[in-house]
């Protein structure tokens, strides 16, 4: 039970990292998710293009990949600057994953009735102005269940920081193991830190599913949005 205790305190340094990483992570994707959504959204055809085609590119190249690129391929250019791994790690993780969220804060937009598109567009409310007074207000809440469950993966693919030399708690826990040659227990204990720090989180999501969920009533996700945006001025 000691040698149990003095494994967590060791764990606890890169916990912390950890932590640090998803919550880095976690903010600049819900800013550059949201971003790319409302450009998927746009009356402007070339920022829906570049938003398309930036989400499908990104989720076609595996998170590994991403981040032995960038810490393989930009580490040597980005290190005279002064950026270390952790947020080159951050860089990757967060372009990774917005290309995720952004599709699903896009569907969130896309459920908002038709009807409200065009009572806007009858007081004479440019796109941008709908958005932000009519459209966003009804989605924010509505988002917020995956936001958490994205913020789940984010704090479980960050793991995959530890090796490109992030010293986050898997890369902690690999170091221990080595020393202790003690793998199941150490890796064991390691998983007992990540369920604590991500049971919470599910829990809070799932009641927030319940409450929302049901009540919520925004609209169809599969109805087509460019007709609606096309009505409205481009002001």
């Amino acid at each position: 039970m000691r040698e149990v205790i003095s494994w967590v305190a060791i764990l606890a340094g890169g916990l912390i990292v950890t932590i640090k990483l998803s919550a880095f992570t976690t903010l600049f994707t819900i800013a550059f998710s949201s971003l790319l959504s409302l450009c998927a959204i746009s009356p402007w055809r070339p920022l829906r293009f570049l938003a398309v085609l930036y989400n499908d590119l990104m989720r076609s190249i595996p998170l590994l990949a991403l981040l032995i690129f960038f810490y393989y391929g930009l580490g040597r250019l980005t290190a005279p600057l002064g950026i270390s791994a952790f947020w080159l790690a951050v860089a990757a993780l967060v372009l990774n994953e917005s290309a995720y969220l952004a599709e699903v804060y896009r569907g969130t937009l896309l459920s908002v009735p038709a009807t409200q598109w065009e009572a806007a567009a009858s007081l004479g409310l440019g796109w941008a102005s709908t958005v932000r007074l009519v459209i966003l207000p009804q989605v924010f809440v509505a988002g917020v269940p995956s936001t958490l469950n994205n913020t789940i993966g984010i704090i479980k693919n960050s793991s995959l920081a530890s090796l490109v030399a992030v010293n986050e708690v898997t890369l902690t826990a690999t170091i221990l193991v080595s020393e202790t040659f003690q793998p199941m227990q150490v890796y064991l204990v390691l998983a007992v830190l990540y369920l604590a720090l991500i049971v919470p989180i599910g829990l809070v999501s799932r009641r927030l599913e319940r409450l929302l969920g049901a009540g919520i009533g925004i609209g169809d996700l599969h109805e087509p949005a460019e007709p609606r945006l096309a009505a409205l001025p481009e002001a």
